[in-house]
């Protein structure tokens, strides 16, 4: 019997048009399926979603907005994550806190994610170490490899960035390979347990 492809969630929490943090999210997605990884980006600029509703907390697949239960059910079907966000007020986006808020932590318990920041200045990293307390809190297993980028990793072409840094395309391709690694053994695990 042949094992199910791995499938990767990867959340943009940018609320810009074009956005470095998307382009990211495009090259790492790119890297995951090369390794046969199922990989969907979930823009939350072009996907906002409404306000989390507490009474759909344990149950968010029956909420009443049909978006949030697609990414429900994306986030069920999913063996990890990518969380994508700029640095906004030395944090993470509100639009990525209210993506997570609508999700329950049985959709995140023993399953990976990756965190990738993106600020003016490399100074990401509190929006990384506050992501990974929300991880942990929700049960997920942080990936070692995070990335935190700058505006100087881009170079803008045809009104889109490019990513032009040798240094964080091969941050890229370590995050790819620990995801897909990490993705499978927490699998494992989580069958173990059924």
């Amino acid at each position: 019997m042949s094992t199910p492809p791995i499938r990767i969630l990867l959340l943009s929490g940018s609320l810009r048009n074009p956005s470095q943090t998307q382009a990211l999210l495009q090259n790492l997605a790119f890297l995951l399926r090369e390794q046969g990884v199922i990989a969907h980006i979930w823009d939350l600029y072009h996907k906002a979603l409404p306000t989390p509703n507490l009474v759909y907390y344990r149950h968010p697949q029956a909420h009443e907005s049909t978006d949030v239960q697609l990414l429900a059910q994306s986030a069920d079907q999913a063996d990890g994550f990518v969380w994508s966000t700029p640095i906004y007020h030395n944090s993470f986006s509100g639009i990525l806190k209210n993506a997570l808020d609508h999700l329950h932590a049985d959709q995140f318990r023993h399953k990976p994610v990756a965190l990738i920041s993106h600020g003016r200045e490399r100074i990401g990293g509190p929006a990384c170490d506050q992501l990974r307390i929300v991880a942990q809190s929700l049960m997920a297993t942080v990936i070692p490899t995070q990335i935190i980028t700058l505006d100087a990793d881009f170079g803008l072409y045809q009104n889109n960035y490019i990513l032009i840094s040798s240094r964080i395309e091969k941050l890229l391709i370590r995050m790819a390979n620990e995801l897909v690694d990490y993705s499978f053994l927490l699998r494992q695990l989580r069958e173990s347990h059924l």
